[in-house]
């Protein structure tokens, strides 16, 4: 906040409230507070500081240079973030002992939509019950806007076909035209594929889950929306009694369990309390659900990448799954001879093939996210590439900040190979670099981040922090003495364009805050399925995400099978 005002907050409520004895007024506005929290009357008259004052500095004049403006677009945007619809919006929940938490991380109610369970989760909603009630009501406010802009098309759709004279429709195209369109934040990857309905079967999800959205699959995976105790059929392993990533569905039946890697939708349900058995997972998982969650060591049992080891009369591998750091997947070997590959998430690589010698694969269980001829993307390579010569072209101007946004797991390898690359250090928090610290980084990796923030012009931050224009705005009004200029990078997999051609990303613009979506996806493209199930070739094929019924599961597996023309 830019507060230039002489008076500080406290003295201009003490003067604007003088004379009254029920009542305080916002020193600007004269609006009466009273009824706000000591909080909220500070955001507000700090939203109307902001309004009022003269905007002055470096990234103001910075707007009018035409030399740094590629791009322009004139939507207007705040400087502030309002946030007092989300304190409402929170109140209404009867929540409204979280308040503190949204204020503090400044969320607006563009950010608040496109929140997932897991950034409620670091951002310190930890309670259980109130985290989901905040996840269904959001998932509400999602689905009543998008019926709201559907019936506005169909309103629309109405209205070009009614009877109106050449001057009406001249009127009406002319104030469209003229009114500012609102940035939205946080597409879907199919809002940026065009899609052919005549070739996708209708019992296919019309919307498979977006890369950003994946960590709220776990509702997706199961069909009964997480109400049903009956263990959907990915989370089992033929010939076993094993159970993965099944920690909704703990029964006392079974005492191996397996996690395939530290993302909310695989380990949900998992408490410290957990008494069922035993946990198996890499040594990084490991020491994430120990440290994040406090399972007791005696309850992990770590498996090493490549090495075979006797489970309950079963042969068990697991090799690296290339999603996150600590993400296997796990080959098992029961009596019947009948081999079970189960991917958790993957990101399909040649190299992966080298370790799936030896017996056939009778059952796969395939990470299908993207199991749709729409979703097509580049190579990791490809788009890490295209951020590292993005980052050089934009670095002209030596008062340029840099944005890449993460996971809490998650694109660790993309600003990594920036860092190693352009031989910069990255800024990462305090909490970050714990984390970092559990991922088995080498000493040369790790020498690359720095919890200082003046060391670094490339910062990490949460994925959710990028979600808008509106959002950028603010962080660059706090950073207006140090930066002119602010780039950003959201990584979220769900930007190729409204095109088949695999694009490594696009840029957007407004006034000194540039954007670019980047498909950096760690999850495998329909391509990459199609060639990943050709080389393993197994008997039954079982597919893990976006199942709506036995029907879109067949209808997944037929695409899979289908000669490409």
């Amino acid at each position: 906040m830019s507060l230039t005002l002489s008076l500080s907050f406290d003295v201009l409520i003490k003067l604007c409230s003088e004379g009254r004895d029920d009542s305080i007024q916002c020193p600007l506005c004269e609006t009466d507070i009273s009824a706000l929290s000591e909080e909220e009357r500070q955001v507000h008259t700090n939203n109307c500081l902001d309004t009022q004052a003269p905007q002055q500095g470096s990234l103001r004049k910075c707007e009018k240079s035409s030399s740094l403006i590629e791009e322009s677009v004139d939507d207007p945007v705040q400087l502030v973030n309002d946030i007092s619809p989300v304190l409402k919006w929170v109140r209404s929940l009867g929540l409204a002992k979280y308040e503190d938490v949204f204020l503090r991380e400044e969320i607006d109610w563009d950010t608040l939509q496109s929140l997932t369970e897991e950034d409620l989760l670091s951002i310190g909603i930890t309670s259980l019950g109130p985290r989901k009630k905040i996840v269904n009501a959001l998932s509400t406010l999602r689905e009543e806007a998008c019926a709201a802009s559907s019936a506005e098309a169909q309103a629309q759709s109405l209205s070009n076909s009614s009877h109106v004279t050449d001057r009406q429709r001249e009127r009406s195209t002319y104030r469209k035209a003229s009114e500012p369109k609102k940035p939205t934040a946080n597409k879907l990857i199919t809002e940026f594929f065009p899609g052919d309905a005549t070739k996708i079967p209708k019992k296919l999800p019309k919307e498979p889950v977006a890369e950003q959205s994946c960590r709220r699959a776990a509702v997706r995976r199961n069909g009964n929306n997480g109400k049903s105790k009956v263990i959907p059929q990915w989370n089992c392993v033929p010939g076993t009694p094993f159970r993965v990533d099944a920690f909704k569905y703990l029964t006392r039946d079974c005492c191996h369990w397996f996690l395939t890697h530290f993302h909310l939708d695989h380990y949900q349900g998992l408490t410290k309390s957990f008494s069922h058995g035993k946990i198996y997972c890499s040594i990084i998982t490991a020491k994430l659900v120990n440290m994040k969650i406090g399972i007791p060591w005696e309850r992990l049992q770590v498996l090493n990448l490549g090495q075979k080891v006797s489970i309950a009369g079963v042969d068990v591998t697991c090799f690296d799954a290339n999603h996150c750091p600590g993400s296997i997947m796990i080959r098992f070997e029961p009596a019947n001879g009948k081999a079970v590959l189960h991917t958790g998430d993957f990101r399909y690589s040649e190299e992966m093939l080298n370790y799936l010698t030896g017996s056939p694969i009778s059952s796969l269980v395939l990470d299908t996210t993207y199991c749709n001829p729409q979703y097509d993307f580049p190579k990791q390579e490809a788009v890490i590439q295209f951020v590292v010569e993005s980052i050089q072209a934009e670095a002209f101007n030596p008062k340029t900040l840099f944005l890449i946004g993460s996971y809490t797991i998650g694109k660790e390898r993309l600003f990594l190979e920036v860092a190693r690359v352009l031989r910069e250090k990255i800024y990462i928090n305090p909490a970050k670099l714990k984390l970092l610290e559990c991922l088995g980084f080498s000493k040369e990796d790790m020498q690359w981040f720095t919890v200082k923030e003046e060391e670094s012009h490339i910062h990490v931050v949460p994925l959710w922090t990028l979600a808008s224009f509106k959002r950028l705005k603010h962080i660059a009004n706090r950073y207006t003495n140090r930066y002119s200029l602010i780039v950003a990078f959201s990584p979220t997999g769900w930007t190729s364009g409204k095109s088949k051609k695999k694009s490594p990303g696009r840029r957007l613009q407004q006034g000194t805050i540039i954007r670019y979506e980047v498909p950096y996806s760690e999850h495998s493209s329909f391509t990459e399925l199609k060639e990943f199930v050709q080389k393993v070739s197994p008997e039954v094929i079982i597919p893990s995400v976006n199942i709506d019924g036995p029907e879109s599961a067949s209808a997944m597996v037929s695409m899979l099978l289908t000669e490409s023309v």
